[in-house]
This record gives structure tokens, sequence and C-alpha cells, in this order.
């Protein structure tokens, strides 16, 4: 696995929705249940802004005689989230959970873009 800084936050394609995630064990226990309710363009922003898809392995590659799954890895894209990247999700996010002045939203870094994300998990 490539060096995710922490906390990080997990971005649903098609979805409003990001989910705050504390360390590696936080991904570790949401993985574990959600492997398989994965898209392929569900993303992961840690708190410097590299940005990793998160790659399934194959039905096809599995054995049927392997006993143990692999979990889902993830692979580093090579385009960064800026925090204009990340600012309009985190509003679309705080609109989601109910917060009614999400457009008031504002940070200047990506680590605080992600902390903002918790504080609105803990308000709704």
């Amino acid at each position: 696995m490539q060096q995710v800084h922490w906390p990080a936050i997990l971005k649903f394609d098609q979805d409003d929705e990001l989910m705050y995630l504390v360390n590696h064990q936080d991904w570790l226990s949401f993985i574990c249940a959600n492997q398989f309710t994965l898209d392929a363009n569900d993303k992961l922003i840690d708190s410097v802004g590299h940005v990793y898809g998160i790659q399934t392995q194959s039905q096809q590659l599995a054995s049927v005689n392997s006993s143990v799954a692999e979990l889902p890895s993830l692979l580093k894209h090579s385009d960064d989230m800026s925090v204009l990247q990340l600012l309009p999700l985190v509003r679309q996010y705080g609109q989601f959970q109910g917060h009614c002045c999400s457009s008031k939203i504002i940070f200047t870094t990506i680590e605080q873009g992600i902390a903002t994300v918790a504080e609105l998990e803990q308000l709704y």
C-alpha cells in the first residue's frame, strides 16, 4: 500500500457522501466490511491531497483453492487534490448532511477540509 497521510476521506462516486477515516485501522475496518460494494471510481483523499484509486482484485484472479481473500489496494493517482477542488465536495457533503449554511464552509488547506468533514459527521 502507498504511504497514506492520515486522516483521510473516502469520496464515493456518483454520491455527495464523504467518509472520514482517522487512520489505517479505520480504512481496514471499512474495506473489510464493504469491499464488494465499492465502485471503481471511488477515491481516497489523504490529508496532503494525494488521491488514491481503490483497486479490487478481479474475480477471475481469485483461485478456487484460495482460502484467504485479498483486500482491495490503493493506487496513487498522478494528480493531487487541490483545496479549490475539495471545497465544493465538502460543501456538497454539508448540504447532504443537512447543514443549513454549507455555502459558507471555507478552509485553506486540505487538512482543514478533512477536519471539516469530521466535524460535519459529528453534527448530524
